[in-house]
């Protein structure tokens, strides 16, 4: 649900507003208004010097460093200068290297010889010219009229040399002109090069495990000293610039707490009850269930203060579409123990969090791998577990797929009306609700066409589709004329049906990708027990195959598990329930730990 908030206003004289906010970012409850984007020089200066210190802690966590952190006597910044230089003179020394591979790929087919050759042979009168052509552009005819010297052949090109006493003979080939040092030199240079970047390398490793520590403290540090000189920003002056007034908004919770420091510092505050004109922040407090799912709720946006959150209508669907799309025992089990491994290894809350969001996917994957009968591929009706097998077949999972999409649009359609009516009142229900009646009508409809059922329902489901049409048709803009929305009815009701049917079909995409995982787990059974032919290392094949197979088969299926849950959750749900936003995050002043730059 989304916390109630309340609107405070401060009013300080000049001198004290400091110490203020100083007090206030110690509390951590009060999300500051903010009243100008302005930065002043130092506060831009900071803002830069968190992005680089960002960006180094960025790099350096690749470099997977093992070495263990030591002290240091340098500051953060005199840090981040070493590494900085450090980075720098890799980056020259890198290019210089390449520079020096290519001189000494281009020198090589032309092998090791000594440059002062050349020059003996210029003072006796001969002189010496290199060239290089395609193979089959070089002509017969030049060896019988000039001394040359095929020196090597590499990659279809042909270097030679040619001798000569008089004018340069003309070839239709390329001149090669040496660079002024020999392989030997260019091959010395290359080495200490290096010699030089693997220094570098290993300063870079040594130091990483320090510099990581040292730079995430230093932004949380300037994080703070940011978020303070910011809010020192947000008070309007006041009477000759003698008054400051500062506001914010508190979730009512935690409201005590603010009150007890103001009536100890005697702080003159106005307080009321906050309103969407204000555009208070939003602030989610779910049950421990529902609160798994808020990560996903904030993937997309936040709603406005008015709006429902929807994270705990939305999670007990998320959680069963996954399951849908991974309906094996087995794979549920992995998921579980994979997750559970992880998240005691994991030492950031946030990834705590999501893994026992996919302990719950572990789950719902048991449960309905159990539903479906599957198990690491194998189909559990053809075994002695055949009678508490649900689901049969695989027009049964297709029912079953439109019977969810059904059930959440018609349950977004109804939250839909609920929030209409907490809105604008219980006029603007109707609508909303004659959209339900109607839906819900032709769902039943549509059951008895895919074979269910409905003799019982059957004589009271016209009723039930006129009445919600009645609703819809009279109802739709509150406070019109009624031939008017009779008429904006018909198109209201256009968009209704073809909505409807658009999103139903959405939810066919559950049938075909639990059934594709569960086919390619089979196909991958059956190819692997061919394996077990294969004598003595028959078994270590099949086990292997089996590995690698159902891994990819799990990375697989767990990716469209989420994606396509997502989806449905983000689109058809989130529209039929009329969702609403972006909302503004809470973000207390005083809780930050890094500001993103």
């Amino acid at each position: 649900m989304i916390e109630k908030m309340r609107k405070y206003s401060f009013v300080l004289y000049h001198r004290d507003y400091e110490a203020f906010l100083t007090e206030l970012q110690k509390l951590g409850v009060l999300h500051l208004i903010r009243n100008t984007d302005a930065k002043t020089e130092s506060l831009v200066q900071n803002l830069e010097l968190i992005g680089e210190y960002a960006e180094a802690s960025t790099f350096l966590k690749k470099l997977a460093s093992e070495a263990e952190k030591g002290a240091t006597t340098l500051t953060p910044k005199m840090l981040l200068n070493k590494i900085t230089e450090a980075r720098e003179e890799k980056e020259r020394l890198t290019r210089q290297a390449e520079t020096l591979r290519k001189q000494i790929r281009e020198l090589e087919p032309w092998g090791r010889f000594d440059y002062e050759l050349k020059k003996k042979l210029e003072a006796n009168g001969i002189k010496v010219d290199f060239h290089t052509c395609l193979k089959n552009h070089f002509k017969p005819q030049w060896e019988e009229d000039y001394a040359i010297s095929k020196i090597s052949e590499v990659n279809g090109i042909l270097y030679f040399v040619v001798f000569h006493t008089g004018e340069k003979p003309v070839l239709d080939a390329d001149t090669f002109s040496f660079h002024k040092h020999t392989i030997k030199e260019l091959e010395d240079q290359l080495k200490g090069m290096e010699g030089r970047i693997a220094d570098i390398d290993e300063f870079l490793q040594n130091t990483a495990p320090t510099a990581i520590e040292s730079f995430a403290e230093e932004i949380g540090r300037l994080s703070q000293a940011c978020e303070y000189e910011d809010a020192t920003l947000q008070g309007t002056s006041e009477a000759d610039d003698h008054i400051r007034v500062v506001g914010g908004f508190i979730p009512t919770r935690l409201e005590p707490e603010l009150k007890d420091f103001l009536e100890r510092n005697g702080v003159i505050h106005f307080a009321t009850d906050a309103t969407v004109e204000d555009n208070p922040p939003v602030s989610l407090r779910n049950g421990w269930f529902a609160r798994q799912f808020e990560p996903i709720s904030k993937m997309y946006m936040l709603p406005f203060y008015d709006e429902f959150d929807l994270t705990p209508f939305f999670a007990p669907f998320f959680m069963l579409f996954f399951g849908f799309c991974n309906a094996d025992i087995a794979y549920g089990v992995i998921f579980i123990l994979l997750a559970l491994v992880l998240r005691a290894k994991a030492k950031n809350p946030a990834m705590k969090s999501i893994m026992m969001l996919v302990v719950l996917f572990g789950i719902s994957s048991i449960i309905m791998g159990w539903v479906m009968g599957s198990a690491l591929g194998y189909d559990l009706k053809k075994t002695a577990l055949d009678k508490y097998i649900i689901i049969r077949n695989n027009d049964q999972i297709f029912n079953f797929a439109l019977l969810l999409g059904a059930i959440q649009i018609l349950f977004g359609t109804i939250i839909n009306g609920f929030k209409q009516a907490r809105q604008s009142g219980f006029m603007y229900f109707l609508a909303p609700f004659g959209t339900f009646l109607f839906l819900l009508g032709l769902s039943v409809l549509g059951a008895g066409l895919l074979g269910a059922d409905i003799s019982s329902t059957q004589p009271y489901v016209n009723y039930v589709i006129l009445a919600g049409l009645a609703l819809l048709m009279l109802f739709n803009s509150p406070g019109k004329n009624p031939l008017k929305n009779i008429l904006s009815g018909f198109w209201a009701l256009y968009g209704v049906i073809t909505g409807f049917f658009g999103d139903i079909l959405s939810y066919i995409r559950l049938f075909a990708l639990g059934v594709s995982s569960a086919i390619l787990g089979f196909v991958m059974n059956s190819i692997g027990q061919q394996f077990l032919s294969i004598k003595i290392i028959g078994p270590v094949i099949f086990f292997i195959f089996m590995v690698v197979g159902h891994s990819l088969n799990i990375a697989l299926s767990a990716l469209s598990g989420f994606v396509h849950p997502l989806r449905l959750t983000l689109v058809e749900f989130f529209k039929n329930a009329g969702f609403n936003g972006p909302g503004l995050e809470y973000k207390p002043f005083g809780k930050t730990k890094k500001i993103n730059v």
